[in-house]
């Protein structure tokens, strides 16, 4: 058993690999953030390196902290989750209609990503303690997780609210709950559709629609979609080059630098670079996988499998609204699109997986 006490044998037993790709994945990113804005100045390249800095000292922190403590506060920080959520609705600034940020000294912050984190945290707990494994599970950790589920539906922020979603099921999963219930939430879910279409705000209702038809309005909400088809088709093999995309230097591609990332990296790099990044995203996947399947620790097999739908789902749907396969909800590009909320989180989750790494008896690769 490695000690905690010695920062060499520690590193020797983290998963370097895992942090290789993460590094590749946020460098990428910076360039890609680069090149999306050359010609606007270099601020935004500068705050992605500032919250690169900070996501970096997060990851350190949190590696030091330990998983296991962190599962032992997990309640207390659930609880200020859903008060720092209740507070935002109450009292915060709307931005774009939405209650999503918190400002300190002009930065943005955005409590729904930290509690991505935390939300994995308080279901690996809960899950590793629960007693039963039928309805009774599931309808509790329904409550457990739908506070905050809720909270952020009402910001209102759909896509985060998913993912919220996503992380439950995942957790749910790798706990163990009988595949019989799964099946009767997809079917619950595809019978509540017409129900839930009634509850969508109308610009909501509009991606939808103009995700199943971006023609239906080219110059409004289908708009974003259409240039972001042309700036992907536009790439080919072997993509125009790095500063030599049209789509993002002419300003046709709306939020290069955020939302339509890939976008911009998929032109330049074309086919070829866009399947080496998403086989990155696959490898770091994988990477997790490896650590829980190496852990004795349920909490941590289920934190891991939270982790996993978390990030898989953030590419899986920040990529398909690249390409017009998926509805437009502004989910970040995991390490590669512009923020620092977002960032922080995913890194502050790595650093309590890579800390499990620690109380793996033996070295693995």
């Amino acid at each position: 058993m490695i000690k905690r006490n010695s920062w060499v044998e520690a590193l020797s037993a983290i998963d370097m690999p895992l942090l290789a790709i993460v590094i590749t994945l946020y460098v990428l990113g910076v360039m890609t953030i680069y090149s999306a804005t050359f010609g606007q100045g270099t601020a935004y390249v500068e705050r992605q390196l500032i919250n690169g800095l900070v996501a970096a000292v997060v990851m350190l922190v949190f590696l030091y902290l330990g998983i296991k403590r962190m599962f032992d506060w997990s309640y207390v920080l659930y609880g200020g989750l859903v008060l720092a959520l209740v507070v935002l609705l109450l009292l915060g600034n709307a931005t774009r209609g939405s209650h999503r940020w918190i400002y300190i000294s002009g930065f943005a912050f955005q409590p729904s990503e930290i509690g991505k984190l935390v939300l994995c945290l308080t279901l690996a707990r809960f899950l590793a303690l629960e007693e039963t494994n039928g309805l009774r599970k599931l309808l509790k950790v329904m409550c457990l997780a739908g506070v905050s589920g809720v909270l952020v539906l009402l910001e209102p922020d759909l896509g985060t609210s998913i993912v919220y979603g996503v992380i439950t099921i995942s957790c749910l999963w790798l706990s163990g709950l009988p595949k019989r219930y799964f099946v009767a939430m997809f079917a619950l879910g595809l019978a509540a559709l017409p129900v839930m279409w009634m509850f969508l705000k109308d610009y909501q209702r509009l991606r939808i629609l103009t995700f199943l038809n971006p023609n239906l309005d080219p110059l409004g909400a289908g708009y974003n979609v259409i240039q972001s088809r042309i700036a992907v088709g536009s790439g080919g093999i072997l993509g125009k080059g790095f500063l030599q995309g049209t789509q993002s230097k002419l300003q046709f591609l709306p939020e290069p630098h955020t939302d339509f990332i890939f976008g911009v990296f998929a032109e330049e790099f074309g086919f070829l670079g866009s399947l080496a990044v998403l086989s990155l995203f696959a490898l770091l996947i994988w990477r997790i996988v490896v650590i829980a399947l190496r852990s004795k620790d349920v909490r941590v097999k289920v934190f891991a499998g939270g982790i996993s739908g978390w990030l898989a789902f953030h590419v899986f749907e920040s990529v398909g609204m690249s390409m017009g396969l998926m509805p437009v909800t502004g989910l970040a590009l995991p390490f590669m699109s512009y923020g620092g909320s977002s960032l922080i989180a995913i890194c502050g989750a790595l650093g309590l997986l890579l800390s499990a790494c620690l109380d793996i008896p033996a070295r693995y690769e």
